[in-house]
């Protein structure tokens, strides 16, 4: 009976945490190994579209403090299920502030960024997509990069 319960309280738990996000459409992480971004690692993250409402997109970045630049540039590919490239920009994604070195983003020693790269976007149709997220930084290998993901989010009307 115990573990019963326990089980409906957790599925509780989950169902009002997850009503609290009811614009989240999709969201995914893609962690590096040991906090390194390498040049060759390009996560890709792949979703489907199900309604013709615009979508914000947005590029979650993860830093340390320890995170040798003040800005980390990024570049996404947003291509279609046939593999079109429909969008596609360089990103500079500042980390630390130039005057005072204080870490912007959430956080205490790994800092969570939010970048908006696609604040009302409309997808052409319905079906599925894929965003592909590349370093650009001089460093082939970045360290005190824990992760990068996408997410999407209805827009409120």
């Amino acid at each position: 009976m115990k573990s019963f319960l326990k089980i409906c309280c957790l599925l509780l738990a989950f169902a009002l945490i997850n009503s609290c996000d009811r614009n989240r459409v999709y969201e995914e992480v893609y962690d590096f190994e040991e906090g390194i971004w390498n040049m060759d690692t390009i996560p890709a993250f792949n979703f489907e579209i199900s309604d013709n409402a615009p979508k914000r997109v947005l590029i979650n970045v993860r830093n340390s403090i320890e995170f040798r630049s003040q800005n980390l540039y990024l570049t996404y590919y947003l291509m279609d299920e046939k593999g079109n490239e429909l969008k596609s920009e360089l990103v500079n994604v500042q980390l630390f502030d130039a005057k005072t070195g204080k870490p912007f983003g959430k956080g205490n020693s790994i800092f969570q960024h939010e970048v908006e790269i696609l604040p009302n976007y409309s997808f052409p149709s319905i079906g599925k997509y894929q965003i592909k997220i590349a370093q650009y930084m001089r460093e082939a290998n970045l360290e005190n990069v824990p992760s990068v993901g996408v997410r999407l989010e209805n827009v409120d009307r």
